[in-house]
């Protein structure tokens, strides 16, 4: 089992140190305490029960869980919820998953060991048992922000994917075009499809079944540079029109364009996902579906807070998206 100094040598503090930030987090500093926390969940060390019992009843930290810290798309999000956080006197931690079980396990450690009030969710992608045992605690409140578990019911605050989808491709059908694909994201994930549920059955409802095509990516630049270059090759089947998951696989699909040749909006046009400052300052200007990523974690962390203040909350909170239309969009042929 890992031991203090193990946790100290991670840290680069003394055990003496540890030792204060589990047994009287006040006399530390705040960026000691953060420091501590995290070496704690990198060597999954469980304080002892008497350390437990010397601390306060309250961490005054929240965890929050991604899985790619390098993905513009939280920053918001986290801004949201840190200005929360701070006015109500909480700290928040940031956890990176990685996608890595392992990883979101060591962040899960932190509520039994009262390292930590609760934990934000800003993924699906973590093993089930792992969250389904921590809900289970009366003691570890867990809050999802912009996805969900099909499968499981936890508090969440989110978008309807399924109908800001729609009303995306119903623009792509008010502009002239039939031939519309799209570049998905994870398909197992659960907002992506709800979002291929609303972009097929919006073709379908408009008679455009035969224009169904769907190809799977990861959210990422690379995945929709490479995707685009797959669906814009062979001229005899290029769809006039593509609706990405994501802005970075949108934007991927315009360098994709730009490399073959194809003109947008003139010869191509370009739907992203979430409204991330790139979609702005890309040429041309990228038409997205924007999500109100700092009022979604607003909303989260205040629904966080009021599940430990004892509060009732309502369980499921849908907030408005909006289409920015920009220049990536037009007539087909125009």
């Amino acid at each position: 089992m890992p031991t203090i100094k193990d946790v100290a040598k991670a840290a680069g503090c003394s055990t003496a140190t540890v030792s204060r930030a589990l047994a009287s987090p006040e006399k530390v500093t705040e960026a000691t305490r953060q420091r501590v926390a995290r070496a704690i969940a990198e060597v999954g060390y469980a304080p002892n029960v008497a350390a437990r019992n010397l601390r306060r009843a309250e961490s005054r930290t929240i965890v929050t869980l991604l899985p790619d810290i390098s993905n513009p798309f939280f920053s918001e999000i986290i801004n949201g919820m840190e200005e929360v956080a701070h006015q109500a006197g909480y700290q928040v931690l940031i956890g990176d998953c990685e996608r890595d079980p392992a990883r979101a396990e060591a962040y899960f450690n932190l509520l039994p060991t009262n390292q930590a009030d609760g934990i934000l969710l800003l993924t699906s992608d973590i093993p089930r048992e792992l969250v389904s045992r921590a809900d289970a605690r009366a003691d570890s409140p867990l809050v999802m922000a912009c996805e969900f578990f099909s499968d499981i019911d936890l508090p969440t605050v989110a978008i309807d994917n399924y109908q800001a989808t729609a009303h995306a491709i119903d623009y792509l059908i008010s502009l002239g075009h039939e031939r519309i694909a799209s570049v998905s994201g994870p398909v197992d994930n659960p907002i992506c499809r709800d979002r291929t549920r609303g972009y097929r059955d919006t073709l379908v409802a408009r008679g455009l079944a035969n224009s169904v095509r769907v190809v799977e990516g990861d959210f990422g630049f690379r995945s929709g540079y490479q995707q685009g270059l797959a669906l814009l090759e062979d001229a005899a089947v290029r769809p006039s029109a593509i609706f990405c998951h994501s802005d970075e696989m949108a934007i991927g699909v315009l360098k994709a364009a730009r490399q073959l040749g194809i003109g947008v909006p003139e010869a191509l046009s370009v739907v992203g996902f979430d409204n991330i400052g790139f979609s702005e300052y890309c040429e041309p200007e990228l038409t997205t579906v924007s999500q109100p990523r700092h009022e979604i974690g607003q909303q989260a962390m205040r629904m966080l807070l009021n599940i430990l203040a004892g509060e009732d909350v309502v369980r499921r909170q849908t907030l408005s998206t909006q289409l920015i239309v920009r220049k990536s969009t037009g007539r087909p042929g125009a």
